[in-house]
């Protein structure tokens, strides 16, 4: 059995009261290919942006080829490109 690239469970992520991030779960498969996509306001650029390490979560569990980014940043960030559309 494959394992996943990217494993993403329960993921929130809140700003103050507002919850942007609402309990997402993903899995990406070797070879997968993945599109977030949704109203502006969805959440997808703060989803992002916490895979990539650039932002924690307020709760949830990320990994990257088994790697626990939460717990090691750093070395994600030495193998993942992160490209968003607009920079802020």
């Amino acid at each position: 059995m494959t394992k996943s690239v990217i494993e993403a469970r329960n993921i929130v992520k809140s700003f103050g009261g507002v919850k942007a991030v609402d309990t997402v779960s993903v899995s990406v498969m070797p070879g997968e290919i993945h599109a977030v996509i949704g109203e502006n306001g969805a959440g997808k650029s703060t989803l992002m942006r916490t895979v990539a390490t650039l932002q924690t979560p307020s709760s949830g569990q990320i990994t990257f080829d088994g790697l626990d980014i939460l717990a090691e940043p750093e070395a994600l960030r030495k193998r993942l490109g992160y490209l968003p559309q607009d920079f802020g």
